[in-house]
């Protein structure tokens, strides 16, 4: 049976939702655009029609806090398809909403996570990698490289160890042994293998919700527990097996019965705390090849994407099937946030298409079975057609469910694809990618969604336990390579760095010092660096100190532009300074104004220096001196320098010595 007849129900609550003119996923969707202006400020955009509403725009101010405020922050008329907020600046980012109004009527939504100039993601926190056993001996080399990408990437790594024949309850307690133990705690999670999957739900006519593919008993009979891989990353203990006993599915899988280990609960009792995204490609025959070996070469495409030596085309693929529904929406929604206008085809054949390229996301519906979409293809078309897309969104009936056999949803995973996700069924919002995000932030904010982000009213699908992402939760969109080489010594009381050269004048460097207690990355550089060296002057303590140096490129998005950084390389140092700790130096010494004006003059302040002549120095951030004079001083008072600030705005580094001490003090020229 095909989707249309059993989703009925669902066309009732979108025309609830919506005006009943033309219901297409296309029109349904406010298609959101950003440019980074010059000033600071940032312009949204959407396709222009001719429209008797308006457009009002929402505005974020803290994505911590799930508001959008009591009232729109401006509101445009529907002849009108630009906004600019001014009140933006180089550095700032916030997400907006705008809802297309009729009346104050919604007829259509529209997100975006929009910025100028953001600046890099300096730490990514903890992550565990949960991996099968079985991949342990067999994957070695290829799960040490992927701990390797991650550490560059400044994640701290927490790899666990799952059995295939384990409880999914134990596995459970060993994340949270994990996640209490950590002193830096996981955000992600990476499950890689058939590590044991939780199952969920009372998906029914009679139950918590009918199942999310409208296949209820009489139509289908997809009903009971799905998987619910989000189990794992809810650390509250709030799941039951005592209530629930369903056993209309055709599937025995599918039955849940009270006490048979799989759990009462539908919807997401308590909120994810923990992103979660599975590579698993077992019982994928016909791919030919074992699940060790589609793992294998899956790792390796990671690999290559995540260091940026494999790229594809920035363009969109939309394969709508349901003309009739709004699931495409989701595509239509998130991509307009993530490539140019221009690259989103929405009549191209999806196989067909990518025969002749590669495309960097692309989303496709219709009817479906565990391994067909209708107008699509099947399982086999990934096995034998050409096929690049790096990002994948289907939706369909019964692939939403991945744990059987070929399916469809895993497909792509096993051929050329690094994420897949059943997207519609409720929406997923992932647009926050197009600034740079990874991809489980989305998974999470979409698994967490109850009615925040427009949800589709998709027979009930929002904020239930089946919501799950194939594929690895920290990919990005865009990637630079890192690099693999840094050297650090400790010389008159610096540290100096060196690095070897990626020659691409792209791209420039950015210096960080580690605290390796909280894995917080201090950038030492406020701007890119385009040499491949640097000195540390404002070390003043001596010790054992990590470094790290990434490649930072300044990215141009449909959401506006900001900061991508590539892997680091560390270098540790045992760093002298005969001066360990100012605040203990005999000389007391202080510069203002700081920050300074270009029309302001620098006043140096010494105290209790017993010398007669002071050497005043200033240094650029690559350690060039500008600027050198040497002052007399009256011993033992309260003595006052001053320097003109002729210099290019920018970080420098003052060098006062007074004998045989000496005090460095960072000047912030604006």
């Amino acid at each position: 049976m095909g989707l249309r007849k059993c989703f009925l129900s669902l066309l009732v609550s979108v025309f609830f939702v919506f005006s009943a003119t033309a219901q297409l996923a296309k029109t349904q969707v406010v298609r959101v655009s950003a440019i980074a202006n010059a000033n600071g400020s940032v312009t949204l955009t959407w396709p222009a029609e001719t429209y008797a509403g308006t457009f009002d725009i929402y505005k974020r101010l803290d994505r911590t806090n799930e508001s959008w405020g009591a009232t729109f922050f401006a509101s445009v008329p529907g002849n009108k398809n630009t906004y600019t907020d001014t009140t933006t600046k180089e550095g700032d980012a916030f997400e907006y909403r705008v809802v297309k109004a009729n009346a104050g009527t919604p007829e259509a939504f529209g997100y975006i996570y929009a910025g100028n100039k953001l600046a890099e993601n300096t730490q990514q926190g903890g992550i565990i990698l949960l991996v099968d056993s079985n991949f342990i001996t067999a994957l070695n080399g290829e799960i040490t490289r992927l701990e390797n990408d991650l550490k560059g990437e400044s994640w701290i790594v927490y790899t666990v160890l799952a059995g295939r024949s384990e409880s999914v309850p134990s596995i459970k307690n060993r994340i949270l042994n994990t996640y209490n133990k950590a002193s830096i705690k996981p955000s992600s999670i990476f499950i890689i293998g058939h590590v044991p999957v939780p199952y969920a739900g009372f998906y029914s006519a009679n139950g918590a919700a009918p199942p999310p593919d409208g296949h209820v008993e009489g139509s289908g009979n997809h009903t009971g527990a799905w998987p619910a891989d989000v189990y794992y990353g809810i650390l509250e203990d709030v799941f039951t097996d005592n209530t629930v006993d369903c056993n209309t599915g055709t599937l025995i899988r599918n039955h849940n019965a009270i006490g048979d280990g799989k759990f009462d609960q539908t919807k997401l009792p308590a909120k994810a705390s923990i992103e979660i995204g599975r590579l698993d490609l077992f019982d994928m025959p016909a791919f030919g090849k074992s699940d060790t070996l589609l793992t294998k070469n899956y790792l390796n495409r990671n690999h290559a994407w995540r260091t940026g030596q494999w790229r594809v085309k920035e363009r969109a693929l939309i394969d709508n099937n349901f003309t009739s529904l709004n699931l495409a929406s989701t595509g239509y929604a998130n991509f307009s946030a993530m490539v140019s206008t221009d690259s989103i085809f929405d009549n191209r054949d999806y196989f067909t298409a990518q025969k002749a390229g590669s495309y960097l996301w692309s989303y496709g519906c219709g009817a479906g079975s565990f391994t067909t979409c209708a107008g699509i293809g099947n399982t086999n078309n990934f096995v034998n057609d050409s096929f690049e897309n790096v990002f994948t969104i289907l939706a369909g009936s019964f692939f939403g469910d991945w744990d059987a056999q070929n399916n469809f949803l895993k497909a792509p995973l096993a051929s050329k694809s690094l994420a897949s996700f059943w997207g519609g069924i409720p929406k997923w919002y992932v647009h926050h990618m197009g600034l740079g995000e990874r991809i489980g932030v989305g998974t999470k904010i979409s698994q967490n969604n109850v009615n925040f982000y427009f949800s589709g009213n998709f027979n009930s699908a929002a904020n239930s336990m089946h919501i799950a992402l194939m594929g690895d939760p920290t990919l990005r969109m865009r990637n630079l390579p890192g690099l693999s080489e840094l050297t650090a010594i400790s010389e008159n009381k610096t540290v100096k760095l060196s690095w070897t050269d990626l020659n691409d004048p792209d791209m420039g460097y950015a210096v960080y010092r580690v605290n390796t207690t909280n894995n917080h990355y201090e950038r030492l550089n406020p701007y890119p660096l385009y040499t491949n060296s640097f000195i540390d002057y404002t070390n003043y303590y001596s010790g054992d100190y990590l470094y790290a140096v990434k490649p930072i490129a300044l990215e141009t998005t449909a959401s506006g532009s900001y900061y991508n950084t590539g892997a680091a390389a560390f270098a540790w140092v045992s760093h002298v300074n005969g001066i360990t700790n100012l605040a203990a130096s005999k000389i007391v010494v202080s510069a203002y104004p700081n920050p300074l004006q270009p029309d302001q003059t620098l006043k140096i302040v010494l105290e209790n220096s017993p010398s007669k002549n002071v050497l005043i120095e200033l240094l650029d951030i690559n350690g060039k001196q500008v600027f050198e004079k040497e002052y007399e001083n009256k011993p033992g008072f309260k003595n006052e320098f001053e320097i003109g600030s002729n210099q290019l705005p920018g970080i420098y580094i003052l060098k006062l010595q007074a004998e045989e001490e000496i005090a460095f003090i960072k000047v912030i020229l604006q």
